[in-house]
């Protein structure tokens, strides 16, 4: 039973892939896993479901990439922020369609499957809140509110692979030859925005 979910998944993830989260169907999901129309109803509901699915699992998978790469990044708060940031837009230019699943009207349309989906995205969020708030013990991070020195570095790099995916950067000269090298600079650009600010002695 799990394999025949699990193939239906692939199966709409790589539908998201090539066409795009509109074409994604039960029975075309079953179509290119090789299984009957029937099949998918003992493993989704219905269409909504199993759009839910392929966000979910876009999540985990991102969870499970950032995850490791903080795990190996060291001790260097700027080396865990870029690794975090990293995976994140390398994620993005690997799985566009997913990616545009993940964060799109459709996968959350449903409150049942919301909670899925918001439960693995809050993990990833995290991450990202335990990275500043470790660079902020260290003194390399500004003083503040974590969570919103992370959602201001999420929304940051989300937008920027957004824009690059959707060719609305280029005329600013990005290259977006090679993914990992646009991340590390853009990272870099945020944490030196994110360090303590000298202060003034009459202040």
């Amino acid at each position: 039973m799990e394999r025949t979910r699990a193939a239906l998944l692939q199966a709409a993830i790589e539908i998201a892939e090539e066409d795009g989260v509109g074409a994604i169907g039960l029975r075309e999901a079953a179509r290119r896993a090789g299984l009957t129309h029937g099949a998918p109803y003992r493993h989704f509901d219905n269409r909504e479901a199993l759009v839910a699915a392929v966000a979910e699992e876009g999540f985990r998978e991102l969870l499970a990439r950032a995850t490791e790469v903080q795990a190996s990044a060291g001790d260097d708060p700027l080396a865990r922020f870029q690794a975090l940031g990293v995976a994140y837009f390398t994620f993005a230019f690997s799985h566009p369609g997913q990616f545009r699943v993940m964060f799109g009207v459709e996968a959350a349309g449903k409150a049942a499957h919301t909670e899925a989906i918001r439960a693995a995205e809050a993990a990833v969020f995290a991450i990202a809140v335990n990275a500043i708030a470790s660079a902020q013990r260290e003194g390399a991070v500004e003083a503040g509110d974590p969570q919103e020195l992370a959602m201001l570095a999420w929304s940051s790099i989300h937008g920027l692979a957004v824009l690059v995916l959707d060719g609305l950067a280029q005329w600013v000269g990005l290259d977006a030859s090679s993914p990992e090298k646009l991340a590390r600079r853009y990272t870099s650009l945020m944490f030196d925005g994110l360090r303590p600010r000298k202060r003034s002695r009459n202040a």
